[in-house]
């Protein structure tokens, strides 16, 4: 069972923004070095389920919800399954799910992630959706947060939690403490698992706000992590190989190890292959801003010389 602590307290009283984000809950720890960053790369490919897999899905109590709110779920975690080669079966008796759903309003809305849910004792939640209503329609930010939630569920961390994050984002560290990484080699502002961020969060001053659909390189993750292989196909003629692979911008030696996985119908070996070149990519980034490090200093101390 994970020692993590579901998030119990009422939200009423926090900011504002606390509305549009969310809890992963899961048992990687960075400890700051790019090794123990790749470690956890690794470590939380290992949560995610295997391909082609059924995975069990249903309400429990305290709050299991009301059709309406149960009909929402659904109807919203399909989107996931046109681009990641899995199936969400909501099954009526949910303390045998996998996945365990409970809509307490005062929790907010979070997830374990990927197959530590597995580790959860039965019927204990896994997930929970604090601001889906059971009102009629199914509103934006309620489609956003269901496909965000299920992200996770399928082994997803916060986007802004990637390795590559520096590249385009330096949080306030004062404000964020980071104490995970995510397997995206580049920040996607645009991704479903981009934490909405108050300007305050980052030295950049940027306001992320909430989305509130898959990004394309959402779309190309999941396919590339739970591909469809050859005899199989998404409902969406558009999620194939190469649309994936040109969206996540793999390239080289890389991009020709992963299509020959592909076609050998070998998606461990995809994964793994895919994994190997998210790693050499936060590598490559890492020395990249290293040298510009340097190079800064270089010009700070030339121009003190100089003066």
């Amino acid at each position: 069972m994970s020692g993590e602590t579901v998030p119990q307290q009422p939200i009423s009283t926090d900011p504002e923004w606390y509305s549009h984000c969310c809890t992963p809950l899961n048992e990687v720890k960075r400890s700051g070095g790019r090794i123990d960053g790749m470690k956890a790369i690794l470590a939380m490919v290992s949560r995610m389920w295997d391909n082609g897999r059924t995975i069990t899905v249903g309400f429990v109590d305290p709050v299991p919800g009301t059709p309406v709110q149960q009909a929402k779920v659904k109807e919203v975690v399909k989107e996931w399954e046109k681009y990641a080669n899995l199936k969400f079966r909501f099954i009526p008796n949910g303390n045998d799910a996998e996945i365990r759903i409970c809509f307490r309003e005062k929790a907010g809305s979070w997830s374990y992630v990927g197959k530590v849910a597995l580790e959860i004792e039965k019927p204990e939640q896994t997930m929970n959706f604090g601001w889906v209503k059971s009102t009629t329609g199914i509103t934006a930010k309620e489609r956003g947060v269901i496909l965000h939630e299920f992200g996770h569920a399928i082994g997803y961390l916060h986007e802004h939690q990637s390795p590559r994050r520096g590249e385009k984002l330096t949080l306030n560290e004062q404000v964020i403490i980071e104490d995970e990484v995510s397997n995206f080699s580049a920040v996607d502002f645009t991704s479903i698992m981009m934490y909405f961020m108050p300007a305050s969060w980052n030295v950049q001053g940027i306001e992320i706000p909430v989305n509130e659909s898959l990004s394309p390189l959402d779309k190309a993750y999941a396919f590339l992590n739970y591909p469809f292989l050859i005899g199989t196909a998404s409902s969406d003629p558009n999620v194939n190989i190469l649309n994936s692979l040109n969206t996540a911008k793999v390239t080289g030696a890389a991009r020709a190890n992963i299509a020959l996985e592909y076609i050998e119908g070998d998606w461990r070996g995809l994964r793994d292959e895919f994994t190997r070149w998210s790693v050499n990519q936060r590598a490559l980034s890492d020395r990249a801003q290293a040298v510009s490090q340097r190079e800064e200093a270089a010009a700070a101390v030339a121009e003190v010389e100089t003066d």
